[in-house]
């Protein structure tokens, strides 16, 4: 067996086993706050310029992944263009830019909006451990998860990044996949689901209810099969968002999911590094 695969499954058992003291606390405690204290000071967000960016944005995500889904159900053969480097480039670009005009508009109109809603700069070591405590928490589920649709997985269905990988294993691919996969995303989608999205939910439905449908939401359109296994990775972002209001949280929490993914994906014996 590769000896860098079995390390990184060693290191992913020794963490699942260190996770499981965070679940009985959350088991005997019956509540989140038996892991992460409630952080009172928060930012509402009401219907605005940058919810309906938001709307419309995951509307757009959601029927491409909702037609993808329908084209695997139908067994209808249909060529598609491979993802390039270029089109990473581009994706990169594209969401790097979306962040900046949400943000400058919710700033715009809201200028407390950066410190209620996450954007601490203080209490750094703090938010760093909640995202580690996060990572910890989905591990489980979603390692399960993973085994059982594991039958449902195959070449086909692979991440088009993985795919791109196999494809041209170069070094500056993986440069440009991690700068998608660990950085980029983790930045862009906490900050449309989680700290838009889930929080304008919450001014309209119980924290119950608007932590469930973003993180439904999330999973749907990251397509089938790996919306099932990402729900729970989903459910505990809006958790943690929701208790501890720290976007940094959520974005490591992101970004050390991600970055688990592609290094299993690098540890294959197949690719030459």
């Amino acid at each position: 067996m590769n000896l860098v695969l079995l390390s990184l499954e060693l290191s992913l058992l020794l963490l699942a086993v260190l996770s499981t003291r965070y679940w009985f606390r959350i088991f005997k405690a019956k509540s989140g706050t038996a892991v992460f204290p409630f952080h009172a000071d928060r930012c509402p967000i009401e219907m605005s310029l940058p919810v309906i960016l938001v709307l419309l944005w995951i509307t757009l995500r959601m029927m491409t992944s909702l037609e993808k889904l329908w084209i695997q159900w139908q067994e209808i053969t249909v060529l598609t263009k491979p993802v390039s480097l270029n089109d990473v480039m581009v994706s990169c670009l594209t969401s790097f830019s979306l962040g900046v005009i949400l943000i400058t508009s919710l700033v715009l109109s809201n200028s407390k909006f950066v410190h209620q809603s996450g954007f601490r700069l203080n209490e750094k070591m703090g938010q760093l451990r909640d995202g580690f405590v996060g990572f910890l928490l989905a591990l489980i589920p979603v390692v399960i998860l993973l085994f059982v649709t594991r039958g449902l997985r195959s070449e086909e269905t692979l991440h088009p990044l993985f795919i791109l990988l196999k494809a041209h294993p170069h070094f500056s691919t993986v440069i440009w996949i991690f700068i998608s996969a660990v950085v980029v995303a983790p930045l862009i989608e906490e900050l449309v689901y989680r700290v838009i999205f889930q929080s304008w939910l919450e001014e309209v439905l119980p924290p119950f209810a608007a932590i469930f449908i973003s993180s439904l939401v999330f999973s749907l359109v990251h397509g089938f099969p790996d919306c099932i296994p990402l729900f729970p990775l989903a459910f505990i972002l809006g958790t943690l968002f929701y208790y501890r209001r720290s976007y940094a949280s959520v974005v490591f929490t992101h970004a050390l999911f991600n970055g688990t993914n592609l290094a299993f994906a690098l540890s294959d014996p197949q690719l030459p590094f």
